[in-house]
């Protein structure tokens, strides 16, 4: 009976240290009140009417309402900080669905945290999550003999974030870093680009080539709206970019809503726009991957996408014919799409993203003359 007293008393004391592990308090910081201008990924400064907005609000009455509320999912930001903390915790809300047919929470809805450490590798740090009307992931454990320079926290691709709060021991020291100042690569594209269909946010393949080329990127994706429209293009003239792209065509690919002279004269609006007002930046048309054999067996599938990548080809070749400058073409052969790179013969899956994001980098790395990063 004395023994077995004893090993309570000691399961209790061990079950109230465990309780006193997990009440450790945590000192919480949110980026929306920082001095320190921290959330990254996007092409303006200021003028957000929400902190997690992708577009400034003076934008809102120059778009469509459907590529205003996307603009609102936060595909693309992301936070960086430094913390001493063993252990971090995040928590939001958002708008939106939970999930979709082919996307699962995690990437519709979660964060997604990578750490940088002192030889610039990026390492990723996963975490456990419960998706509640207010949404937490618990990142415990991090190894502490790896000396990190930088955390970078991935927000959610198909949700619009409405507050958001980053959690460190109290005692552990933490600040945000601030956006980088180098200027981005644009990208205006589809729900592709968004971030359809990747099973967390940092393999997004604008979000991997961010991590890739050490550089901001800025990721103008609209689930089914990506449509080269004039007003869209306008507030890309407004960045100071190193390099536009325009990934459209998975969005234009229906001949009952856009003829072949619609599509043509889209993409020959959009290009001469942007050289009129940006003559040195260049400007990078891409195909879409999935209309090639290899991708599908479904004809009815893969011909309209083959239809306006050549549709996109005769104006490319009519452009470069005119004398336009520092105007590039990726073909759909040079991604390597296969049976396992999509989800439905469209959206890449985590493997069709890892080629947007190889294929991307080569072609990046030719424009601009940098060289191939060592391994």
């Amino acid at each position: 009976m004395i023994r077995f007293f004893f090993r309570l008393v000691i399961g209790l004391g061990s079950l109230v240290g465990d309780a006193n592990a997990q009440e450790q308090p945590f000192q919480w910081h949110n980026p929306a009140n920082s001095d320190v201008q921290g959330i990254a990924g996007r092409g303006w400064a200021s003028g957000f009417a929400s902190p997690f907005n992708r577009f400034p609000g003076s934008a809102k009455e120059q778009l469509r309402n459907d590529v205003w509320q996307l603009s609102r999912n936060s595909a693309g930001l992301y936070i960086s900080f430094t913390t001493t903390a063993p252990e971090i915790v995040v928590r939001y809300t958002v708008e939106g669905g939970m999930a979709m047919p082919h996307m699962p929470a995690t990437g519709v809805r979660g964060v997604d945290l990578y750490a940088r450490d002192e030889k610039d590798y990026w390492h990723w740090v996963n975490g456990k999550y419960n998706f509640g009307d207010t949404v937490e992931y618990k990142f415990s454990h991090i190894h502490a003999a790896i000396p990190l320079k930088e955390y970078r926290l991935y927000l959610p691709l198909y949700n619009a974030v409405n507050w958001l709060e980053i959690g460190a021991a109290e005692g552990s020291s933490f600040a945000f870093l601030p956006v980088p100042q180098s200027k981005p690569i644009v990208f205006y594209g589809t729900s592709i680009l968004q971030g359809a269909c990747a099973s967390r946010p940092g393999l997004a393949y604008s979000n991997m080539l961010g991590r890739r080329l050490s550089q901001p990127v800025v990721n103008l994706g609209f689930s089914g709206n990506g449509l080269l429209e004039a007003p869209v293009i306008d507030l890309l003239q407004s960045i100071d970019a190193s390099l536009y792209v325009l990934d459209c065509l998975p969005n234009l690919y229906d001949a009952q809503r856009f003829s072949r002279e619609e599509v043509q004269q889209r993409i020959e609006t959009a290009v001469m726009n942007l050289r009129k007002t940006r003559p040195d930046v260049p400007i990078l048309l891409v195909e879409h991957p999935a209309g090639v054999a290899a991708a599908s067996l479904d004809t009815a599938l893969v011909n309209p996408y083959r239809r306006v990548n050549q549709l996109q080809q005769a104006v490319f070749d009519k452009l470069q014919r005119s004398g336009i400058k520092k105007l590039y073409l990726l073909p759909a052969e040079a991604f390597s799409f296969d049976a396992s790179t999509t989800v439905d013969g469209t959206h890449p899956t985590d493997i069709g993203m890892q080629r947007y994001t190889d294929t991307y980098e080569r072609m990046i790395r030719k424009i601009t003359g940098r060289p191939a990063k060592k391994q």
